[in-house]
């Protein structure tokens, strides 16, 4: 039997924002589309599963990559998000060994397994020998193999880094792993370090910074593992301008929130279906599609003055040093 909601099942275990946010539309295996790339074509002999656009588990997880990539997005496009559905028996058994070390690691750490979501940067070749066989050392960009034994995915927040170093396919995609990953406890590896695994029983994975990382070493005894592939999301860049990138974005002179924080307030007051209604809006203005304007203007109809002034106010109570001025100016600054 096939796992369906995979993400939803791991992230619930754990409690984490995107279960919380997880999305309950049925799963389409239709690409919208009228074009089918070599790469969704071979995604699907792997028994991976295609979300469509309208679905909100494909808004949420789209969101959350254009937010970690930042001014990227502007030149970036998803084309397909996969889902991995577990159903061959290497799929399940590597689902199995994922909760055992999961349990293993949180009696081992004091109830702390240190759960965290990275991303993996590979070709689409490297993912289909992922998907069938497991991670191997071909799954470790290059440059990274002299130093340490071990396999580096890159931290949610770093999502672009491993855009970079993912090659283009020959549809012009790159592809992108969004994976969970079992840390437990964590040292600092810093880059350039020849380290072949934790340098005491104290330590189960590597970090390259341990205040703020952005990189996560899996040491290899602990690949298939520590490391649970949830979806596949292919991207095209293209750096040619684009018209609206011409017209100025106009700072607001009052204080004001950046708006990935008024979507995190936002969304402990609305409904997963407004929230994912705002979260396509915001995705779209990232990828320049719409003007900062025109969000606000779709912000305001689905949430209500009411609710975005709360959630102004909120937030500006919170800034320490922030000046002193109505909600009703914040809103018109935007």
């Amino acid at each position: 039997m096939c796992i369906s909601r995979m993400g939803g099942r791991v992230h619930n275990e754990e409690q984490s924002e995107m279960s919380d946010e997880s999305c309950s539309s049925p799963v389409s295996s239709n690409i919208t589309s009228g074009f089918i790339s070599e790469s969704q074509c071979a995604f699907s002999k792997l028994g991976l599963v295609s979300l469509n656009v309208d679905d909100e588990e494909h808004i949420l997880l789209k969101h959350r990559f254009y937010t970690s990539i930042g001014a990227l997005a502007q030149h970036c496009s998803v084309a397909a998000i996969h889902r991995n559905m577990y159903c061959s028996p290497l799929g399940r058994a590597s689902l199995e060994s994922f909760r055992l070390f999961l349990k293993a690691t949180r009696q081992k750490r004091n109830g702390n397994a240190n759960v965290v979501n990275g991303w993996l940067g590979t070709s689409q070749d490297g993912i289909h020998r992922i998907l069938n066989d497991g991670f191997g050392i071909y799954g470790m960009p290059e440059d990274d193999v002299p130093h340490c034994f071990g396999l580096c995915l890159y931290s949610e927040r770093s999502a672009v880094d491993s855009v970079m170093s993912s090659p283009v396919d020959v549809d012009g995609l790159r592809h992108v792993l969004f994976c969970r990953l079992i840390l437990g406890s964590t040292e600092e590896v810093p880059p350039g370090s020849r380290q072949l695994g934790p340098s005491s029983d104290k330590f189960d994975s590597g970090v390259d910074n341990m205040q703020s990382p952005k990189k996560y070493t899996i040491w290899y005894p602990h690949v298939n593992t520590h490391i649970l592939p949830l979806y596949i999301l292919s991207v095209r860049l293209d750096f040619r301008p684009k018209e609206m990138q011409t017209v100025p974005v106009r700072r607001p002179t009052s204080p004001w929130m950046p708006l990935s924080a008024l979507i995190a307030v936002l969304s402990r007051s609305l409904p997963p279906s407004q929230m994912c209604l705002i979260r396509r809006y915001h995705s779209d203005y990232m990828e320049k599609k719409i003007s900062r304007k025109q969000l606000i203007f779709q912000i305001r109809q689905i949430s209500g003055d009411k609710i975005l002034i709360s959630a102004i106010k909120s937030f500006q109570d919170k800034q320490p040093k922030a000046a002193a001025c109505t909600s009703a100016m914040l809103i018109k600054s935007e």
